[in-house]
């Protein structure tokens, strides 16, 4: 362990026990504190004379500058003059750029401050002035998961407001902390009590720390748990930190929570283990119940020949998930499984809500947001069950996947799109199997099944030119296959795509209601314009609608261009092999009369194609967009994009 000597603001490491007082504060921005580096600079050795008046000799001015200065020499100063050769600050006292340092510090934290001779508690936004209770209310130190610990784990706490003025210590706070934090008076004075793992995590609740992992390392030393330190592991170091707890405990109570409705996974199966300290919120403590009274009381119920007299008071965590027998029976759909605890004020225990999986002989938690405050009645047709419950609330029962297909396209464009859905491609079926074509609304959602359905999404350009997307899903992974043939208008329906003309008028709709209007429509289009085997438009189809897309394709130059693009291949192989158009589903057709390897394509599960014409270059991507999970289905979404661009003329 590193200390600050509190004259000489040095570093050492002292052998055999010394006295020494710790520092407790919130932190500023870390460029704001005076770090271990800091105390690796100082411009001149402190002189033999008055700590005071070598301050400015000591560190150099950009360190002296810093906002955390004053609270470094503050907490320094008062040691100094309660006789403390020695101090301990986070901020300095641990270099953080060793993981193995911090790591060590980390597990060791809850055992400084408890050995601490004193413990300092610097209050930043709490002033001399006003009502001190509400001051020490709002304090943003009570917020913070880290402060904790440091208020539970020292004998002796002092309170200091901003100016370093002792406004208090834990024993006389004691009623005021109760408040605040929802700890027990008994525990905060240090008399005998032993709160259950459900009361020290409420204790926690609604705390804060800067970085996910720290809302459980910072129970560690709570708990009495040792475990390695994984940043970047996100909210499983909460669960690490339960199964730690399982080892030594067989406390039922951290099976004692319940989200809120407002949690954002409260409605769909859980594991056993709790997500986050919050959800172990209450009025009153959670206590475990004598193993020996349980049992009693469910043979006073069941009668004296009930197995509960067998019931084991322990559990298993097995890599497959947590092995225990619990008082159980069935309630509708779900299983109401007791547990051995309950609240202070209550005289019957809790009871949880379990969901055996199908096809599986595990169970997990279900209604998440109910811990059942149970009756004399409930504990009536109870019986010990011995199982298996998953462990991980990531883990999902076997749920129905839909994935979707959205469509962006990165350019200022005025093209329109079609689609269509083919339910098995290579099967030779009629189009209105498929659905029929569908226009692309900019909030379509185009829904594919893994492994078998492929969808088509099509786009026409100025001139009747049609570009055609295959895309699909195989193994949860989804691919895009890109053409570009001149001849791809025989085999889509385009009557249905707005078009605009060459000369950038404004859009042309066909009207369902006047043959006309539509005929003038075809005209004008640049479909009469366009070489003699580009497709004429339908006057028969129905109108076109007029808002704006999700994909389209930007328009080629209007001129003649012979501008050079880099000289890449397509990565859309494909046989330019015509065999004849057809009045059936357009995606077999295609497949067919290009001789396109759909087996190839989707083990290949190409999702960036670049295609390169004479007059433009077609760019597509796909990539996972928005996530839904539900009770009933995990829905997934994959957004396409699809960018075209035109070079500039060369003169």
């Amino acid at each position: 362990m590193r200390l600050l000597h509190t004259k000489k603001l040095t570093l050492e490491t002292p052998t055999g026990v010394r006295p020494y007082a710790i520092l407790s504060h919130r932190w500023l921005a870390d460029r704001e504190e005076i770090s271990f580096q800091d105390l690796q600079h100082m411009q001149v050795p402190p002189s033999e004379g008055s700590h005071d008046s070598h301050a400015e000799l000591t560190f150099p001015s950009n360190v002296q500058g810093k906002k955390g200065f004053a609270k470094f020499r503050g907490a320094c100063d008062h040691a100094s003059r309660a006789g403390l050769e020695y101090i301990w600050i986070d901020t300095c006292c641990i270099d953080k750029t060793s993981s193995a340092e911090l790591s060590e510090a980390i597990n060791s934290m809850h055992a400084w401050y408890q050995d601490s001779a004193v413990c300092y508690v610097y209050l930043h936004d709490v002033g001399g002035d006003g009502n001190l209770q509400s001051a020490l209310e709002n304090a943003d130190w009570f917020q913070r998961g880290w402060t904790l610990q440091e208020l539970i784990a020292p004998d002796n706490v002092y309170f200091f407001n901003k100016d370093w003025i002792k406004i208090g210590s834990k024993a006389t706070f004691a009623p005021i902390l109760n408040k605040i934090t929802r700890i027990r008076q008994d525990i905060l004075l240090g008399n005998p009590c032993k709160p259950s793992i459900a009361e020290k995590m409420s204790w926690a609740a609604g705390r804060k720390t800067q970085k996910i992992e720290d809302r459980a390392y910072s129970l560690m030393g709570l708990f009495g748990i040792h475990m390695p330190i994984i940043y970047g592991e996100g909210d499983k170091a909460f669960r690490r930190l339960q199964l730690e707890i399982m080892k030594s405990s067989d406390d039922q109570t951290i099976f004692a929570w319940h989200d809120s409705l407002a949690h954002p996974n409260s409605v769909r199966n859980r594991g056993l283990l709790a997500s986050a300290p919050d959800v172990f919120s209450w009025a009153s403590p959670v206590v475990t119940i004598d193993h020996s009274h349980f049992i009693n009381s469910l043979l006073r119920i069941a009668g004296s020949r009930s197995s509960f007299r067998d019931l084991p008071r322990g559990y298993s965590i097995l890599n497959d998930g947590i092995h225990i027998t619990l008082p159980m029976k069935k309630v509708g759909d779900a299983w109401l499984a007791v547990l051995r605890c309950k609240r202070e004020d209550q005289e019957f225990p809790y009871g949880i809500y379990l969901k055996e999986r199908p096809g599986c002989k595990d169970f997990l938690r279900t209604s998440p947001t109910k811990l059942q405050k149970l009756e004399s009645a409930d504990l009536e047709g109870l019986a010990p069950r011995t199982i298996r419950i998953v462990v991980d609330h990531h883990i999902l029962p076997t749920i129905n996947r839909r994935q979707f297909f959205t469509f962006q396209s990165i350019d200022s464009v005025w093209e329109h799109c079609g689609y269509y859905v083919c339910p098995k491609p290579g099967s030779r079926h009629d189009v209105g199997q498929g659905g029929g074509y569908q226009v692309l609304d900019p909030d379509t959602r185009i829904e594919l099944s893994d492994n078998m359905q492929c969808g088509c999404v099509y786009s026409q350009g100025p001139y009747g030119e049609v570009t055609v997307l295959l895309i699909g899903i195989e193994h949860h992974r989804p691919w895009v296959h890109l053409l570009t043939n001149a001849d791809l208008y025989r085999y889509v329906d385009t009557s249905r795509l707005c078009r605009r003309t060459v000369y950038d008028g404004p859009i042309l709709m066909s009207s369902p209601t006047s043959t006309q209007s539509s005929n003038q429509t075809d005209l004008l289009s640049p479909l009469a314009l366009s070489s003699p085997t580009s497709p004429q438009s339908n006057s028969n189809s129905p109108s076109a609608l007029s808002s704006p897309r999700s994909l389209s394709l930007s328009p080629a130059s209007a001129r003649t261009n012979n501008h050079g693009f880099p000289k890449r291949h397509s990565t859309a192989p494909y046989a330019v092999q015509l065999r004849g158009g057809s009045t059936g589903c357009p995606v077999c057709s295609i497949i067919q009369n290009y001789s396109i390897n759909t087996h190839d394509i989707k083990n290949r599960r190409v999702d960036f194609v670049i295609e390169t014409m004479s007059d433009k270059q077609i760019e597509v991507d796909i990539r996972k967009g928005q996530v839904r999970i539900s009770e009933a289905a995990l829905e997934v979404d994959y957004v396409i994009t699809v960018a075209v661009s035109v070079p500039e003329p060369e003169f």
